[in-house]
């Protein structure tokens, strides 16, 4: 399906050229475009002879030299995700509250976003075609989502009707060159144990080319009287699987499996440069090694505010940031504390900092007047709203004060 022109980079080739918005490109040197990822790639020959429809459906082409310096210029119209075919017994989505913002409902399963931002996909979906392109356009790395190496208990799990084989094609990929970031979601009873260890084995053998395995356990909310009946990980069942884990290469547990197992984070050095940070995977360690180095900063830039600092987070880091709060104090008196939300919302189970509602927030945290709230980075999308789609300055007026915002990695901070 040709790709529709949205914009056109001022002063590019492209602006120059009879090229305009809405037109639609339908092949770049006889190669078809049917996404952004097609006319990035074939947007880089010297020449590029662009076959394209335009506002009244007429076939035309034009012939674009690339000069080395000025950009070809075309900026298409944002791309469709492709959504995931499968009926996962564990899939988030299908166990969310109602009235949440609306691109959480979708089921994202698109190999483009995987390549481009680091969303796992499941592979399912994909085509023959697809397959031969992510190979030629060599869409290194991929993310994907494994969760078992055995066949049948995969399809078990993922519930698709289709003819699939996972290792099968991970093999494929493998052998023409691909490479990819892989994750398991343990299910107590059902992919843990023997299974764990048996897909570690597959996952981690010289014959793939799999460049780390993300375990993480299984997101369990309030939402699941219809679903499937699955259980959380207990304290016995995380202390297996660091212990599977811990015999096989680049394989990393989220840091909610040691929470659970009441185990140390482990040193920085064992991430190997962070490769499943958006995964939860050493992202308290990660904090921790930033606090070290912005501390003196940090601690220097809030004493100008004439205000005690609240930080408010979840579960998961409540321990970190109470550590991180108490150490302020020994410099600064009384200058901070950290509070903990519990997710009502979602359910108590759920327990990381980007899953709280502004309406628990809002509900639990109560400041006095010589206090502002403290809120993790990742408590917002990009456009500055939390999962229940309350602004930043919502909050503000909320509280009736300034409020700090803080990365959740703990590098940059800022009040509004």
């Amino acid at each position: 399906m040709p790709v529709t022109i949205k914009s056109l980079v001022e002063g590019s080739l492209a602006d120059n050229s009879k090229l305009e918005i809405n037109d639609r490109i339908i092949s770049i040197n006889g190669n078809e475009i049917n996404d952004f990822l097609d006319l990035q790639f074939h947007s880089a020959d010297d020449v590029l002879e662009i076959t394209y429809l335009n506002i009244s459906g007429v076939t035309k082409k034009i012939v674009i030299h690339q000069d080395g310096e000025t950009p070809v210029g075309i900026i298409p119209q944002e791309h469709k995700c492709r959504t995931c075919a499968n009926d996962c017994i564990f899939c988030f989505v299908d166990q969310m509250p109602d009235n949440l913002r609306d691109s959480l409902y979708i089921k994202d399963d698109d190999y483009r976003f995987s390549f481009v931002f680091g969303n796992f996909i499941t592979l399912t979906n994909l085509s023959d075609k697809d397959i031969s392109r992510m190979i030629e356009q060599k869409l290194n790395p991929l993310y994907i989502s494994v969760h078992t190496t055995n066949p049948i208990l995969h399809r078990k799990m993922l519930r698709y009707k289709h003819n699939f084989n996972i290792i099968d094609k991970l093999h494929l990929l493998s052998n023409n060159g691909m490479e990819f970031h892989t994750q398991i979601v343990v299910i107590p009873g059902w992919n843990d144990g023997k299974e764990l260890e048996s897909s570690l084995m597959d996952l981690t053998s010289p014959e793939l080319n799999s460049l780390s395995v993300g375990i993480v356990p299984i997101g369990l909310t309030k939402f699941r009287n219809s679903l499937t009946q699955l259980s959380p990980l207990t304290l016995k069942q995380a202390k297996q699987i660091l212990q599977i884990s811990s015999q096989f290469s680049r394989t990393y547990c989220s840091d909610e499996i040691y929470l659970l197992a009441n185990e140390e984070i482990p040193p920085e050095e064992f991430y190997d440069g962070y490769t499943q940070l958006e995964n939860g995977i050493g992202m308290i360690r990660l904090l921790l090694e930033n606090w070290k180095f912005r501390k003196h900063d940090f601690i220097s830039d809030i004493q100008s505010i004439d205000k005690k600092i609240v930080f408010i987070t979840a579960k998961l880091a409540f321990s970190t940031i109470e550590e991180i709060s108490n150490e302020i104090n020994k410099l600064l008196p009384h200058k901070t504390r950290a509070t903990l939300v519990i997710n009502n919302a979602f359910g108590e189970t759920v327990t990381v900092a980007g899953l709280l509602n502004a309406s628990d927030i809002i509900q639990q945290v109560n400041l006095k007047n010589n206090e502002i709230p403290a809120f993790s980075s990742n408590l917002f999308n990009d456009n500055n709203l939390t999962i229940d789609g309350v602004s930043k300055d919502d909050l503000r007026k909320h509280f009736e004060n300034e409020i700090l915002i803080i990365n959740e990695e703990f590098d940059a901070w800022m009040v509004l």
